[in-house]
């Protein structure tokens, strides 16, 4: 069995991390408040958008023509920044590598440093953002992406991300966003009134479709990643919590084990010590 200095040491190298992790739950914890709040605002808008994009995705298309339909694809995968969550970004990676691997050629755009870290170490080039609740944050790089499919240097953009399902629960997949198209077989624009003009009307309605499609799966990846290291961390907090309680059962029982043999030889040195003071006091009687 170890020592009690060994068991305090432990139990304080068991509290540290357990402070560590009750820390990250606490931040994980409001990032996912935060991601869902949004996601939960967003979604009223998004629906609305997305029946749009079913209804007239054909001709919402026009905004975004391709100008070279053998220019190499664009990917956009949602990861996350840290680590420490688990199984999701590791699930995400698997699945993005198996697509870029099969593209060849193809650009790539990566949300969060731990994300873009992992497709460095792989000698890919890439332009790193950080997920946001903004979505001026996500405009933007939207608009990045949207200017090089405009200029022909992409043929595609395609998003990689993990579906939030619930709190336990992310699956990797893949959304094609641009070129735009309808979901629902639909496309014809042509029994519709457009004020002020079919071009402005379709142009603003396409950027707005394109927009909710970006923003919405930025936050269910931001969401997602955050309820992937809150869990985590809840379980190292909680397995933390319970080695401490085992140390501390531990460090007692040691110590009072200690203090029995203390005890004990003291007692019995006692004994004999008073033992051998009276054989000496009756030979000096007689």
């Amino acid at each position: 069995m170890a020592s009690l200095r060994e068991l305090r040491k432990r139990l304080d190298s068991v509290r540290m991390t357990g402070q560590m992790a009750g820390a990250m739950k606490t931040a994980a914890a409001a990032g996912y408040a935060r991601f869902n709040a949004a996601l939960t605002r967003f979604a009223p808008y998004a629906e609305a958008c997305g029946a749009m994009r079913e209804r007239f995705g054909g001709a919402l298309g026009e905004a975004y023509p391709v100008k070279d339909p053998s220019a190499p694809p664009c990917f956009i995968v949602l990861g996350a920044d840290r680590g420490l969550s688990g199984g999701y970004n590791f699930n995400l990676y698997d699945y993005a590598d198996a697509i870029l691997g099969e593209a060849g050629d193809f650009r790539l755009f990566v949300a969060g440093r731990h994300a873009a870290a992992h497709f460095r170490e792989r000698g890919i080039g890439l332009r790193e953002f950080a997920l946001s609740t903004r979505y001026e944050d996500a405009r933007a790089i939207l608009d990045e992406a949207a200017g090089l499919l405009r200029d022909g240097e992409i043929s595609s953009v395609t998003i990689l991300w993990q579906r939030f399902v619930n709190m336990l629960t992310q699956v990797p997949d893949r959304f094609g966003l641009l070129p735009m198209k309808s979901s629902g077989g639909g496309g014809d624009a042509s029994d519709a009134l457009f004020l002020p003009d079919r071009d402005t009307v379709l142009r603003e309605a396409a950027q707005a479709c394109v927009g909710a499609d970006f923003y919405a799966r930025v936050l269910e990846a931001g969401a997602g990643s955050q309820a992937a290291t809150l869990v985590t961390m809840r379980s190292a907090y909680d397995n933390a919590e319970a080695s401490t309680a085992e140390l501390s059962a531990d460090i007692s029982r040691l110590r009072q084990s200690e203090v029995t043999s203390s005890v004990i030889e003291t007692s019995g040195g006692n004994l004999r010590g008073r033992d051998g003071g009276s054989g000496r006091g009756g030979e000096n009687h007689a």
